[in-house]
């Protein structure tokens, strides 16, 4: 278990680039910036708002025109710093604060070109099963993304005959998805799919009020709800640790179900969100987490 010290609060550190479709970028980093971030365990696509603040007219042109992906970094001077989103550009917007003030948002989708416009036309021979088909999908689609983590629980039955497939390559995850009782989401620029039984691999983060952690972690029906200081290390299906005696509870409702929060207070992370500004003082990741064994949403947006 990884616990970060009161110096991790200090030393702000992030960094913005935003790429062609050739992948050659542009570092905007020096400039002020505001963005938010939106994460969860659904095959919607991540979303981000980031604003860049008075580019020079030639570089705002430029991403105008030609921006098609953006990467942002932020956390602070230590390990507690890396990536927080990558994506597609999917409208960049001008805009004016006041009479000296100019902004240019860039409203991202992650995967975005692979989800809505990803196409598979690919036949596959007996004999392959589940993880197979997912990953020969993957390759093979238009627009396509590496897959991260596959469940090892995926059903190992192999396919009895030959299968053609053709259509959006996001119709045949959610039918795989739904017939493995899995979700799939993307993130970062990779296919995650997975099961509620799936257990997490990474290091159980453990978050207090010296490492980050503000105010009291709230029960709520979807989980527990918390807000620190930015944090990286903390993403999507990732474990957290918090000490159960600082969650303050929701009251039961007879029309509603409580998520359970018993045991060892390890959660696992179903959705996030990273909200900053590189000139101001927000700089927070708010988080809702499930019990470790809490389920997966399997269909539908648990985000937004």
């Amino acid at each position: 278990m990884s616990e970060f010290g009161e110096n991790v609060l200090f030393g702000r550190k992030y960094r913005v680039i935003v790429s062609d479709i050739n992948g050659i970028g542009i570092d905007v980093s020096t400039l002020r910036c505001t963005f938010q971030i939106e994460k969860s365990l659904s095959e919607t696509p991540n979303y981000a708002e980031i604003v860049l603040y008075n580019l020079s007219a030639q570089t705002e042109n430029s991403i105008i025109k030609e921006g098609a992906k953006v990467i942002l970094e932020a956390g602070y001077q230590n390990p507690q710093y890396g990536l927080i989103f990558s994506g597609d550009i999917v409208q960049p917007l001008r805009g004016k604060e006041d009479n000296t003030t100019y902004t240019l948002t860039l409203v991202s989708q992650d995967g975005d070109l692979f989800y809505n416009k990803g196409i598979i036309n690919a036949s596959f021979r007996a004999g392959q099963t589940q993880r197979d088909v997912l990953e020969n999908i993957a390759k093979q689609s238009t627009n396509a993304l590496e897959i991260g983590q596959l469940s090892d629980n995926l059903t190992p039955t192999a396919l009895p005959r030959g299968k053609a497939l053709f259509g959006l390559t996001r119709d045949y995850f959610r039918q795989i998805a739904k017939s493995e009782q899995a979700a799939f989401y993307i993130n970062n620029n990779k296919i995650e799919f997975i099961k509620a039984i799936d257990l997490p691999t990474n290091e159980v983060i453990k978050l207090n009020g010296k490492s980050g952690l503000i105010g009291m972690p709230e029960q709520t029906e979807e989980g527990i709800q918390a807000t620190c200081l930015l944090n990286p290390l903390l993403d999507l299906n990732k474990m957290v640790a918090i000490d159960l005696s600082s969650i303050q509870r929701q009251k039961a409702d007879r029309n509603s179900e409580l998520k359970n929060i018993a045991g060892a207070g390890i959660f696992k992370i179903i959705k996030i969100a990273h909200k900053g500004d590189t000139r101001g003082d927000e700089w927070y990741t708010e988080f809702t987490a499930v019990a470790q064994t809490g389920a997966v949403p399997v269909t539908g947006d648990c985000m937004r």
